[in-house]
């Protein structure tokens, strides 16, 4: 997608993040969003397969928002806990599996199963360890989130529907058609301000 040209290609962007479990032994697996449900399954299994994961040993999917693009083949993922935010619409497509509804800005333990730390304050992200830093960000559609990390000593921050790619930070523009456009600036700000690297919703990493 680029502001010039509109949409080339939708595909979203999914992350796999990979952490120690509770057992010293177990690897804890996390994706943030899904492919795009007009694509081949296969595409996201090969994928995950590079990395010698299968679908069913993901145990968390962390939604930034639910477009459809962005949650597409979700029943690949059998064990998984399927998380996004409670003002998210199209939340009844989960109603028969497992998930967890945010209902704010919360600390998630990556090496287990657990329910979120609420908090009021923002959390030091250098010193995050194997937490994400999971903030409720409305604009693009109302349950919007963004998630932090640190990883290697580098704040990522995985914005989905806040930049679509490079080029919209690069223009500084939001993308259209979301439900509050004006509030995404300060979105945009607050992750400029705070993170080394963007994942955006529809394109590769960059840093900043």
């Amino acid at each position: 997608m680029t502001p010039e040209k509109g949409v080339i290609d939708n595909r979203p962007t999914c992350s796999l993040i990979e952490s120690q479990g509770l057992n010293a032994l177990d690897k804890w697996y996390v994706l943030i969003d899904l492919d795009h449900p007009a694509k081949k399954s296969s595409d996201l299994v090969t994928s995950l397969a590079a990395f010698n994961v299968s679908p069913k040993e993901i145990n968390v999917v962390i939604f930034t928002h639910l477009h459809p693009d962005h949650m597409g083949h979700k029943d690949l993922f059998p064990n998984a806990l399927f998380i996004f935010h409670k003002d998210e619409k199209l939340s009844f497509h989960f109603k028969h599996n497992k998930t967890l509804e945010l209902e704010g800005d919360a600390v998630y333990d990556l090496s287990e199963n657990g329910w979120p730390q609420y908090m009021d304050g923002m959390p030091d992200l250098r010193k995050l360890g194997n937490y994400l830093y999971i903030k409720h960000c409305p604009g693009h559609t109302k349950g919007s989130l963004v998630m932090f990390a640190c990883i290697e000593k580098m704040i990522f921050a995985f914005v989905g529907g806040i930049f679509l790619n490079k080029s919209y930070y690069e223009n500084w523009q939001p993308p259209g058609m979301s439900w509050n456009q004006e509030i995404i600036y300060d979105h945009m700000r607050f992750i400029q301000e705070h993170a080394n690297v963007i994942v955006p919703g529809h394109g590769k990493p960059f840093i900043i």
